[in-house]
């Protein structure tokens, strides 16, 4: 990484001596990769048309999934836990489902992926449409930016992580419980190019390298697919509904026949869960496709709706209601005189709980920003959020190898209680915010430039 202060310098200097007045090429590519540049755009604030609700979701999202692998990954390190017997009592309690089920998150994700490209979308095609009086709305060339685009976003910081995990995990940690290589670490070094290549769902997901990463592979393979529902939206918007409610379909049906066979859940992974079920993309759908639904209405509607009193609280009230239920209603299975549901229960529960989670959370946001949302309207658009929405993506890349080297270098045992757990979330989170902004500032931001900057200079080549 060339330092980015002499680079200014350097650049700044050689324009003036050769009259450099645009910039050349070189010199904004370059540029691509200061560092201060990068950090004042991390720091910046949001611009006007920014959903700043998206921010507030996405911030409490990747808290609640750091503190849902930290219990996680503390659970598959049982020999660091000095009480392995008072875990299973821990998590049969009440307030533990709220960390069991963290797997929501995830599914918030989606909603917001799915809202973004949608909204994005509509946005610059309807432009594109006035400009060219409905003319020349699909091109060949735009389909190719779009997907383009999106692999400048995901693959740098991807491909650093698979590295870290695959090359560099053994050198990382020591002490007696310090394992070189383990079954992770194997899988990985086996196929990380079913990573690499967004198909590890397909090809021996039930030993998937770095599985957290099942959430990148699903939302890659959604955004592939979503033209064939964002292109009817913009130009058929009941072909464009209809796909959307048949994509919600697909993933409530496809998840009951599956759970019918397997009767899994977060705490059971057995009887193939997670590989059949849990990182498919058919039974993941629902939420994107709910997302796109939420990206078509804040566009179309241009964020001017007004709700009258009764159905805005009785729209709240369900949606709150919802989330606590799908969260907490697993207690009645987990608690100590919990009787084991039945196949026919998991399946329901399973299917309808996710496409439910992805509804509620959509409510929440397009009521706030529609300024509806009161209270928690503020808070989710607070102005911190914006930094810290932006290093999101390096927190969920890196956060589990940091869990992973700090529990499995610990050289003394850890009596897991409720103030033990808070002091482990805490520094986890904190560390690996500090990681991820190291991980977003040198990597994504340079690529994220380039990008714009070819965007840029295509545009200028084509008028």
């Amino acid at each position: 990484m060339v330092d980015s202060t002499g680079l200014q310098v350097l650049i700044i200097r050689s324009s003036r001596v050769q009259g450099w007045r645009g910039g050349s090429l070189a010199g904004e590519v370059l540029l691509c990769f200061s560092f201060l540049r990068n950090l004042r755009r991390l720091l910046c604030e949001g611009s006007a048309d920014m959903l700043f609700t998206l921010n507030g979701v996405r911030v409490m999202s990747i808290f609640w999934i750091v503190l849902g692998n930290t219990i996680s990954l503390l659970n598959k390190t049982s020999s660091v836990m000095a009480n392995n017997v008072d875990t299973v009592k821990i998590a049969q309690s009440f307030w533990m489902q709220a960390i069991i089920n963290s797997t929501f998150a995830a599914d918030s994700f989606f909603v917001l992926s799915g809202c973004l490209v949608a909204y994005h979308f509509l946005h610059s095609k309807t432009h594109k449409l006035l400009k060219t009086n409905g003319k020349r709305v699909f091109s060949l060339r735009g389909l190719v930016l779009f997907y383009f685009h999106r692999l400048m976003r995901l693959l740098p910081c991807f491909y650093v992580a698979i590295v870290l995990y695959t090359v560099l995990l053994p050198y990382m940690g020591q002490g007696p419980r310090w394992k070189g290589t383990d079954k992770g670490l194997q899988q990985c070094q086996d196929h990380w190019w079913a990573n690499a290549f967004f198909f590890s769902n397909f090809y021996k997901a039930d030993d998937m390298c770095m599985p957290w990463t099942y959430y990148l592979v699903n939302d890659f393979q959604f955004y592939l697919l979503s033209p064939l529902v964002l292109y009817p939206l913009l130009l058929k918007p009941l072909l464009g509904g209809f796909l959307i409610v048949l994509l919600v379909a697909i993933q409530i049906v496809s998840t009951c026949l599956l759970m019918n066979n397997i009767n899994g859940n977060m705490l059971n992974m057995e009887e193939g869960y997670f590989d059949e079920v849990y990182v498919k993309p058919y039974c993941r759908v629902g939420a994107f496709a709910v997302g796109m639904a939420l990206g078509y209405f804040l566009h179309s509607t241009e964020h001017r709706v007004y709700f009258r009193k009764l159905p805005l609280f009785l729209g709240w009230t369900l949606s709150l209601c919802t989330i606590g239920t799908v969260v907490y209603v697993t207690h009645t299975e987990n608690q100590p005189d919990g009787q084991r549901w039945t196949r026919l229960q998991s399946a329901v529960y399973e299917a309808l709980s996710r496409p439910a989670w992805a509804m509620s959370v959509s409510w929440i946001i397009f009521t706030s920003t529609v300024g509806q949302g009161g209270f928690i309207n503020s808070f989710l658009s607070w102005s911190p959020f914006v930094a810290m929405c932006r290093l999101t993506y390096g927190v969920y890349l890196l956060h589990p190898i940091l869990i992973t080297v700090v529990l499995n270098s610990s050289r003394f045992p850890i009596y897991l209680h409720f103030g033990s757990l808070i002091y482990m979330y805490v520094a986890n989170l904190v560390c690996s915010y500090g990681i991820g902004f190291l991980l977003i500032a040198l990597v994504e931001c340079p690529f994220t430039k380039l990008d714009i900057l070819m965007r840029v200079k295509l545009k200028k080549k084509s008028t």
